[in-house]
């Protein structure tokens, strides 16, 4: 098993400087090969593999000197990244690379060759150790490094190393172990034992003030120092926006699968909601898709079931008394009620129920009533 694991690194300016030749020279390399497949592909049809592409790259820093002021390793890495992107795409699992822009950020891969004495980290290339902040031990063995640095100016060291522990196990799956879970914008997670889990109050603190640092930038003249300082206060604010609501997920989601043994998830097409103008600011704030992710990621280390329902199936418009399909439910109806056998239920709860039962019913697991009881889960 892997373990991701993320660190603060504090670079001196010399440092930095490398850092950015780096992150500059992969870019450069990412945007040259990916014109190069491009055209070769409208040229003879064909595409190109990670070998086709290694095997060009002495030449070109040949012609490019400045590619060898930083490590090969980095430059090789940057060209796997690009062949995974295609790989990904054809696998129908991520978009058509893209041509990558020179922004305030970025990151390069450090394959092997780098070590960690007490708070310094050693890479090729690098004079001296990068002054590392570890307030965590590494479990296992280190496979990859990530140097990155964050639109708010900050630097970050992301490892990956391998545990040798083995993924756990499933548990059974049992209805009364099992919770069907509904994301949504008022509150941002409702189970069907009927417990809702709204965003903590600082983030929503931290997000009016960042409303206020965007209104700040865009009243500064482009191309300003003014403009480019402002621009540096968004950023650090989103970054602590993007931290708060991880730490957020994190306590939700550890909280969840000490109290159950499968979680039911619908299949969102959160992609799809978000070309809703009227949505899309809130969905993303609520970051369904990362909690998602996280979600499977945690419960397979932990030998937990998640079961996914279908993208299709009626569990807003559909009474968990009944059955009763209500074609006629609009967005803003915030109680659920029923037209048939009289029902009344917060929509949200009605909906993590009928999750619940699609998923249990996936696995041969019938549940005849919406019946509940309420669970209490604490995040502290």
């Amino acid at each position: 098993m892997f373990t991701a694991y993320k660190f603060r690194i504090y670079p001196d300016d010399e440092q930095k400087l490398l850092i950015e030749k780096h992150i500059g020279s992969c870019r450069f390399v990412w945007n040259h090969f990916l014109d190069f497949r491009n055209k070769r592909y409208v040229e003879t049809g064909k595409g190109m593999s990670y070998r086709d592409m290694s095997v060009l790259l002495p030449a070109l820093k040949e012609e490019k000197e400045w590619l060898n002021d930083v490590s090969s390793q980095s430059l090789q890495q940057e060209l796997m990244h690009l062949d995974s992107a295609f790989h990904g795409f054809f696998k129908k699992i991520g978009k058509y690379p893209a041509f990558k822009k020179k922004k305030n950020g970025g990151s390069f891969s450090v394959p092997q060759h780098f070590t960690i004495n007490g708070n310094h980290l050693a890479i090729p290339k690098f004079k001296n150790p990068l002054r590392l902040f570890m307030h965590r031990n590494i479990e296992g063995e280190m496979r990859s490094l990530t140097i990155s640095k964050a639109p708010s100016g900050k630097y970050y060291a992301s490892i990956l190393a391998e545990t040798g522990i083995k993924i756990a196990e499933p548990l059974k799956i049992e209805a009364g172990r099992s919770t069907g879970i509904d994301v949504g914008i008022t509150a941002f997670l409702t189970t069907s034992d009927g417990m809702q889990i709204h965003n903590p109050k600082n983030l929503k603190k931290s997000e009016k003030k960042l409303a206020i640092l965007q209104k700040r930038f865009s009243r500064k003249q482009k191309g300003s120092k003014n403009r480019n300082r402002a621009g540096v206060e968004v950023a650090k604010a989103q970054e602590h926006i993007a931290n708060q609501r991880m730490d957020f997920h994190n306590k939700v989601l550890d909280a969840m699968l000490k109290a159950y043994d499968t979680v039911i998830t619908e299949d969102l097409n959160v992609s799809g909601m978000m070309k809703n103008h009227h949505l899309a600011r809130s969905i993303a704030d609520a970051g369904w898709s990362s909690f998602v992710t996280m979600l499977k990621t945690k419960a397979l280390s932990r030998g937990k079931n998640i079961i996914e329902t279908g993208r299709f199936d009626p569990s807003s418009r559909m009474c968990s008394n009944c059955g009763n399909i209500k074609h006629d439910l609009k967005l803003w109806d915030r109680t659920y009620n029923c037209d048939i056998c009289g029902l009344s239920i917060d929509r949200d709860l009605n909906a993590a129920i009928n999750i619940k039962k699609f998923g249990l019913i996936q696995t041969g697991i019938h549940t005849d009533s919406g019946e509940y009881t309420p669970m209490e889960i604490s995040l502290v």
